[in-house]
């Protein structure tokens, strides 16, 4: 569910009221523009690919340290028994980067040269990468994902480590998706980079899921907008597929049964994940055995928790559906509850959803949640500060989609590994306002091992950044 006030775009205009229907509840919207939303330049090299070799040591080498008593000619002997060859030397400081049989493991082998006596020291060689950050020009403003006080959800750790499959599908059950040309629609510029698969509009049944609201794209933009083309802003998967699936119409207004047909749609498709930015005050056996089929199925379901903490605080469906979705709640950017995020006990795990009516980061404008999208006209786009539990769900959909990059694919374990390294922000453990914590997707992308065990990598209380006692100052 999204609650939109204060959103930010582009080219000077006069204020405007905007009133959305965010699954099955009106909320109204006041716009403020902007002449620029701001240049950023970013001097740094960066990958050329997502897919690039993220693996962590070179194969078939090793380091290896002789003691420097020992003459040339023994290293070589010694190197030879092994069945190995020098590769490379390093005369300053006497290293030998020594190439090993390919049926051999580099750490078998370092441990065998390191328990001789006239070895120093023996290792694999790691690798080392230049640290990915994004050359999107608005990225700077996308504190959601990374910043230098908060860190957000660890985003720039996180993309060295996977930035994710194109064969790992996310469904996205929305207004639609600006993803194409056709007719009065037209493809949103910032996701012509971003993969996706056929999805389907069961509003106006056809095979066109165009978003005509706004709101769908700004999801799907943070799950997996295009990401390092030079323009606009970033998305968490940007690697993965987006499958639209329209379940909302031009109001964003839309019912059980019509969300049912296409989780279960989605799931007969393919979607590992499939990610709701929408809720109900009212459950029904219709969601709760769409949700549950789609979890029996291998997939994992992320559900906005909902926007009424101020409004009686009622539980959101599916989102209520605990067992069978991860609900997410939202911050603001000092980590703390945004006023509008729904507690209870479903929560599983909170993440940026951004707080329009104040610019704690000090960076100009308002502290929500900036994606591409569009007011009123589906082929006028601008970029968008937005809030809400709407907002803050696609960034554990993201993330989900990252982890089952890895082969993490059952929704259990993908949950363990996502609340399990979520940074604690209120009493010690789980609590009904913050769920485990906010989520920390460099984390969570290092819980299990290369055998598939969970390791001891979740979170500490001395790993997370500080809050603050009070509040960060207000600047407007």
């Amino acid at each position: 569910m999204t609650k939109h006030v204060a959103v930010v775009r582009l080219l000077l205009t006069a204020m405007f009221f905007w009133v959305l229907g965010a699954g099955f509840t009106a909320f109204p919207v006041v716009g403020v523009e902007v002449s620029e939303l701001g240049q950023t330049t970013n001097d740094a090299l960066y990958p050329p690919s997502a897919a690039a070799d993220l693996s962590e040591f070179r194969p078939n080498q090793i380091i290896v340290k002789f003691d420097p008593n020992v003459p040339s000619e023994q290293k070589q002997w010694v190197i030879t028994q092994y069945g190995c060859r020098v590769g490379q030397s390093c005369p300053i400081g006497d290293l030998q980067l020594v190439v090993v049989p390919e049926a051999v493991s580099p750490h078998q082998m370092a441990d065998a040269f390191e328990i001789r006596q006239d070895v120093e020291y023996a290792e694999p060689n790691p690798y080392a990468r230049m640290l990915f950050v994004p050359d999107d020009n608005f990225y700077a403003y996308q504190w959601n994902l990374d910043n230098a006080v908060t860190r957000g959800i660890r985003m720039e750790d996180a993309w060295n480590i996977g930035r994710g499959d194109p064969n790992v599908i996310i469904a996205i059950l929305d207004t639609g998706v600006a993803y194409e040309d056709f007719g009065v629609y037209r493809q949103a510029p910032d996701l012509a980079d971003t993969l996706f698969v056929p999805g389907y509009d069961f509003i106006n049944d056809d095979s066109h899921p165009n978003d005509d609201q706004g709101h769908g794209t700004h999801v799907a933009g943070t799950i997996a907008q295009s990401t390092n083309n030079g323009i606009g802003v970033a998305g968490v998967a940007f690697g993965c597929a987006v499958m639209p699936v329209k379940v909302l119409d031009e109001l964003g207004t839309g019912d059980h049964f019509t969300i049912a047909r296409g989780i279960r749609w989605a799931v007969d498709r393919g979607a590992r994940v499939i990610n709701l930015s929408l809720g109900s005050p009212q459950s029904s056996r219709t969601m709760q055995e769409a949700v549950k089929m789609a979890y029996d199925r291998g997939v994992t379901v992320v559900c906005a928790a909902g926007n009424d903490s101020l409004r009686g605080n009622a539980a959101s469906y599916p989102a209520a559906d605990a067992a069978y979705c991860i609900a997410v709640g939202a911050v603001r950017y000092d980590s703390r509850r945004a006023s509008y995020s729904n507690t209870g006990y479903y929560l599983s795990v909170a993440a940026p959803g951004g707080d329009t009516t104040v610019d704690q980061n000090d960076d100009g404008y308002v502290d929500g949640v900036l994606q591409q999208t569009f007011r009123s006209d589906p082929s006028e786009f601008a970029y968008w500060f937005l809030q809400g539990t709407s907002m803050a769900a696609p960034h554990v959909s993201g993330l989900a989609a990252l982890l089952a990059s890895q082969g993490v694919t059952n929704p259990d374990r993908i949950r363990e590994a996502i609340e399990l390294t979520a940074r604690d922000l209120g009493p010690a453990g789980w609590d009904a306002e913050f769920g485990w914590g906010i989520i920390d997707a460099a984390a969570a992308l290092t819980y299990y091992g290369p055998d598939g065990i969970p390791g001891n990598r979740v979170v500490a209380t001395q790993d997370s950044p500080p809050v603050p006692d009070e509040p960060l100052a207000d600047s407007r």
